[in-house]
């Protein structure tokens, strides 16, 4: 396990869905650009309340979750797009508090073929793991 920082596009999934369908123009796909803590340590992605607001992700369900402190009630949004450099992944969002780091986790690392190699601080291109 291990973390990095990188630069993701979060998108809005539905939108981005439409905007490649051809539905919506490029300019109207509601977007963000973070740096984010790429961790092999945290499943889902996620991002603070106020990024998900602004993307307009839809609340999926609340699950409980292992997070730091413990045991804990997780909210999930979706559908989301990341992107880091060239390759995304579509996968839920995990709300976190105003003024923490977004994350990358491993579910979105692993559907576009990045592993951590937290020894050079970088992440390092692979096959994605597609089943």
């Amino acid at each position: 396990m291990g973390h990095v920082r990188v630069r993701a596009a979060f998108y809005n999934g539905v939108d981005y869905a439409r905007w490649v369908g051809g539905e919506l123009p490029e300019g109207v796909v509601r977007r963000v650009e973070v740096e984010a803590l790429a961790d092999a340590g945290a499943t889902y992605p996620a991002l603070p309340r106020g990024l998900v607001e602004r993307l307009g992700l839809a609340f999926l369900r609340e699950v409980e979750g292992e997070v730091a402190e413990g045991a804990a009630r997780l909210k999930l949004y979706g559908p989301a797009v990341v992107q880091v450099e060239d390759r995304i992944a579509v996968c839920p969002v995990v709300e976190r508090p105003e003024g923490a780091a977004p994350v990358v986790g491993v579910v979105a690392l692993e559907q576009m073929g990045f592993r951590v190699d937290p020894v050079a601080g970088r992440l390092v291109k692979g096959l994605p793991l597609m089943l």
